[in-house]
């Protein structure tokens, strides 16, 4: 495994905030399992590079949810009346490849203001066996105040120095090297992992 291929796949392998949540959503997905696949919310906000969309990616793994077939996933850019429409019309169908289908939207800041008034009802009246994860940059102050209200909402922040170094000594010798990616990250543990494959590559 090198920087740029790594993956979080327990709890442990997560760093900051994301350790504990990724336990959290493991309690959410057990609680939802125990009561007929019942539909799961959830809004993962923070600076970038702090593991958001890791955390989608690890549910989605624990869920057994296929990443293309059952997977919607798409940026708030894109989130329109229509879009919305389509996905109310298509949630009501049975997944054929597992117990659960997710519908992942990145940047959900960006989701028009009418549009995020326009999911409420999609959010309200979710069949079981679907999760929305979304994730943003933005305080959860930016978004219509009822459309964040349907979420889970968890603030993940960013990342301490030790915390990142401790990741980065799985991949890097040179204490002074791994010291150093980890001050300039700040908290960035993407950036983190970025300059880490550098530093490798460079000494090869």
């Amino acid at each position: 495994m090198t920087p740029n291929t790594y993956k979080p796949l327990t709890p442990a392998d997560f760093v900051g905030d994301a350790r504990n949540y990724a336990s959290l959503l493991d309690r959410m997905l057990a609680d939802s399992l125990a009561n007929g696949h019942a539909a799961l919310k959830v809004l993962l906000n923070g600076p970038p590079g702090t593991g958001k969309s890791a955390l989608v990616a690890y549910l989605q793994h624990s869920a057994n949810i296929h990443p293309k077939w059952s997977t919607t996933k798409t940026n708030g850019t894109k989130v329109n009346m229509d879009f919305i429409q389509e996905l109310e019309n298509a949630l009501h169908y049975r997944d054929l490849y597992g117990a659960y289908r997710l519908i992942w939207i990145d940047e959900a800041d960006k989701i028009p203001a009418v549009a995020q008034v326009r999911f409420l009802t999609l959010m309200d009246d979710l069949p079981s066996g679907v999760i929305i994860a979304a994730t943003s940059n933005c305080k959860l102050k930016e978004f219509e105040p009822r459309f964040q209200s349907r979420f889970q909402a968890l603030e993940v922040g960013a990342v301490p120095a030790a915390e990142i170094e401790q990741l980065l000594a799985r991949f890097l010798t040179n204490v002074k090297t791994i010291k150093s990616i980890a001050t300039f990250a700040c908290g960035n543990v993407r950036q983190a992992l970025l300059d880490a494959q550098t530093a490798l590559l460079t000494a090869s």
